[in-house]
């Protein structure tokens, strides 16, 4: 289940014990920090929605890169999944990265749409989300950028968990 960490509200200063083996002989001391910080989890889908989209997921073989690039990019731990290393079929983030610059328009938002939502499926296949909808438009000054709209339904739920508008740094190319 993705969860969103967070900070909790910090407590007050206190002492706790701890061991010193810096010395090589272990030495029981008392440490005063200033303050006392624990992580809360938040049932929400922020941080996994974050991670998938945006966060490059390795071009294939067949995918043509932008801007005459020649790295794929990828997380390197996608390299062992599936050859007995881990069953996962999913990689790490998105292919939005493809559509960064384009000098057509055409088809760069049904190319987005397809990104994010393939981003998102492993949300469908292991039961966290019952629906995925996503839609794209083109906003900014004189409709230059690229916005994303992943909507997530839990199952049997009617109304959304998550509903972001995201306006990313997509953009038309000149001409």
């Amino acid at each position: 289940m993705p969860f969103d960490w967070r900070l909790t509200t910090p407590g007050p200063a206190q002492s706790f014990p701890f061991t010193d083996y810096s010395s090589g002989v272990a030495v029981a001391l008392d440490a005063e920090v200033l303050q006392v910080y624990a992580l809360e989890l938040e049932d929400t889908l922020s941080t996994a929605v974050i991670l998938s989209l945006f966060s490059d997921r390795r071009a294939g073989p067949d995918d043509v890169l932008p801007m005459h690039q020649q790295d794929r990019r990828g997380w390197v731990g996608d390299e062992f999944v599936g050859d007995g290393f881990d069953s996962r079929l999913d990689s790490l983030g998105s292919l939005l990265w493809l559509c960064y610059v384009t000098k057509t328009v055409v088809d760069v938002r049904e190319r987005a749409r397809f990104a994010v939502k393939e981003a998102l499926d492993w949300m469908l296949r292991d039961g966290i989300a019952g629906r995925i909808d996503v839609t794209t438009e083109w906003t900014g000054p004189q409709l230059s950028r690229l916005a994303v709209r992943p909507t997530i339904y839990k199952p049997g739920q009617v109304e959304p968990v998550y509903d972001v508008l995201w306006a990313t740094s997509l953009r038309k190319g000149g001409a």
